[in-house]
C-alpha cells in the first residue's frame, strides 16, 4: 500500500507530480528495493513511488527518466480527441464521405460518415473503436499467454467496470477489461490480462497466486502502481 506524501517539486515539464511513498506492503505489491517513476502522459501526471525507507528524488532525476523514455509530453486529451495505449490521437470527421468507417491516418483517427453525424453518435463509434482494439489486443495477448496457461478463459469481453478497476476474472473463466485500459500503455494492458488469467486457476490474492503470475509476467508491478495516478 502506498500513501500519498509531500514531493519537492510540484511540477515538471507541464506534469503534474505525485508522490506516493510505501508502508504496509503485501504480496499485492511487492516491496520496493528502488524508487519507481511512473509518466502518464494523457493525465498530465508523474508519479513518484518510493520504498518505505527511500529518500525523496528531485527534478535532476525525474528528468533523466523523463528523458531515458522519449521525453514524453504532456497530452492532455481535448474535446475531439481520442487516447489509444496512453497516445493522444485526433480525430478527424469526414462527413458525406460516401461511407461509414474509420481509419489510423497520419498520426490521426479518421472518422468517415455518409452523411452528417451528430455529436453523441460519433462519440459512440470512436469509443467502440476503442473497445474493439483493447479486445484486438488482448487477443493477441491471450495467445502469447497460452503455451504458460493450465486453462484458457471461456471468454474476454471490454466493458465499463469501476473506475479503479482494471480487469475482473469470474468463476466460470469470463474474464472483463475496463475500456479504461486506453489510457495506459499496452504494458498494462498486458499485465493486467495476466494478472486476470491468473485468477483462472488461483481464485484468490493466496502467495500461489503471486507466485503463478510471477511465472507469468515477472515484472507486473507497474500495474498495480498505474490506479494510484488515475484519481
Amino acid at each position: 500500500m502506498f500513501r500519498p506524501i509531500p514531493s519537492t517539486v510540484s511540477a515538471f515539464e507541464g506534469y503534474r507530480v505525485m508522490a506516493f511513498r510505501q508502508g504496509r506492503c503485501n504480496l499485492a505489491e511487492r516491496t520496493l528495493r528502488e524508487t519507481r517513476i511512473l509518466f502518464a502522459p494523457p493525465l498530465g501526471r508523474v508519479g513518484i513511488f518510493l520504498p518505505a525507507q527511500g529518500t525523496m528524488v528531485g527534478e535532476a532525476t525525474l528528468r533523466a527518466v523523463w528523458e531515458a523514455e522519449g521525453a514524453p509530453k504532456v497530452s492532455v486529451p481535448g474535446p475531439t480527441d481520442v487516447v489509444l495505449f496512453g497516445r493522444v490521437w485526433p480525430v478527424r470527421f469526414l462527413p458525406f464521405a460516401g461511407c461509414d468507417d474509420l481509419w489510423e491516418e497520419a498520426g490521426a483517427l479518421v472518422c468517415a460518415c455518409r452523411r452528417k453525424a451528430d455529436p453523441q453518435t460519433l462519440a459512440g463509434r470512436v469509443g467502440a473503436y476503442g473497445r474493439r482494439l483493447v479486445q484486438e489486443r488482448a487477443e493477441q495477448l491471450l495467445e502469447r499467454f497460452a503455451p504458460a496457461l493450465p486453462r484458457r478463459p471461456l471468454r474476454i469481453v471490454v466493458k465499463p467496470l469501476r473506475p479503479r478497476i482494471l480487469g475482473q476474472c469470474t468463476r466460470e473463466g469470463e474474464i472483463r477489461l475496463n475500456p479504461s485500459l486506453l489510457t495506459w500503455p499496452e504494458t498494462v494492458l498486458a499485465e493486467t490480462l495476466a494478472h486476470e488469467l491468473t485468477h483462472l486457476t488461483h481464485f484468490n490474492h493466496s502467495p500461489a497466486f503471486w507466485r503463478a503470475l510471477t511465472a507469468l509476467l515477472p515484472d507486473w508491478l507497474p500495474r498495480s502502481l498505474a490506479h494510484y495516478l488515475s484519481h
